[in-house]
């Protein structure tokens, strides 16, 4: 079945120029002492991030930079962006960020990344900002992301919970709703987190499909329907890297159809409804492993008597 086999992520910003690296940086802007934007020997803008690499340079200036973390253009970060989003966070804040991106590194096998890195800062800065004015806000998809995706969510608490103990604060309890919709967006669509937004709704409004269909709840935290959601997921990476099934070897629609023809009908309203948040249609191979799924979850809710 087309569900294994991880998604394709990121590459770290500083291993997409392996090779190209050099020690000798030329500088733009100083942010402060601690962040400064450059140029390396390729022409390229770099970030360097590093106790007192500012301190007492003016731009124009070449600064060694060995030692020092080197961020790049990353997704819709611009370099200018990464150095602005340094510059705005403490140090203590970066490493909390830092120990968050480790976290879902260790607990969730997301790739080590300054891209998460990025994502979880910028996150990170406004929920500290909320909880200091001491602003709430709605969180819209925490009855999705807590059923969907129990594993980022309970890495999600735990990150509220560091961010209050290592800084003193106390975060909303659902900031940990946006936490882990950066953790799903890493690990399986691509840094794209209104991606990230369109899988969640997809698949929720997917079991909703099927619960009016069936005329009976799911338990979402069931074999079959987390089988289900690991399929799903694994379909929307496909579509994001534009990698769908077009041949299986084997007619599995016309099994589906033979054993269980409801399915079979069910699943062709699931392709449309994934096809619409995906923005493309579904190949037939795909639809028809939608019918397999679909067939194993209705004979879990509704085994026969």
């Amino acid at each position: 079945m087309p569900s294994t086999g991880a998604p394709a992520s990121c590459p770290r910003a500083g291993q997409r120029r392996e090779g190209t690296v050099s020690a000798t940086v030329t500088i733009r802007r100083i942010y402060n002492n601690n962040v400064v934007l450059g140029v390396d020997a390729t022409g390229v803008e770099v970030v360097l991030l590093g106790k007192g690499i500012g301190f007492q340079r003016k731009p124009g200036e070449e600064v060694d930079a060995t030692g020092s973390r080197r961020f790049w253009a990353e997704g819709h970060y611009k370099a200018a962006m990464v150095a602005d989003l340094f510059s705005d966070a403490t140090a203590e804040e970066i490493e909390v960020a830092q120990a968050i991106a480790e976290l879902a590194h260790e607990e969730l096998s997301t790739k080590a990344s300054d891209a998460l890195l990025l994502h979880v800062l910028d996150h990170l800065l406004y929920a500290l900002r909320r909880a200091r004015q001491g602003t709430m806000i709605d969180f819209p998809l925490r009855w999705e992301v807590g059923q969907l995706y129990p594993d980022e969510a309970e890495v999600g608490r735990r990150a509220v919970l560091l961010v209050n103990e290592r800084l003193g604060v106390s975060l909303q309890e659902d900031e940990w709703v946006a936490f882990a919709l950066h953790f799903i967006n890493q690990q399986w669509v691509g840094g794209d987190l209104g991606k990230t937004l369109a899988m969640t709704e997809a698949i929720s409004q997917t079991f909703t499909l099927l619960a009016e269909r069936w005329n009976t709840p799911i338990d979402r935290h069931s074999r079959s329907a987390a089988r289900f959601v690991t399929h799903l997921r694994y379909l929307f990476a496909r579509l994001g890297e534009d990698r769908q099934v077009t041949t299986s070897g084997i007619d599995v629609m016309a099994a589906v159809l033979e054993a269980d023809p409801g399915a079979a009908d069910v699943a062709v309203e699931i392709g449309q409804l994934i096809a619409a948040h995906a923005a493309r249609d579904l190949t037939p191979e795909e639809v028809a492993y939608l019918a397999l799924h679909a067939s194993r979850l209705y004979a879990e809710v509704k085994p026969p008597r």
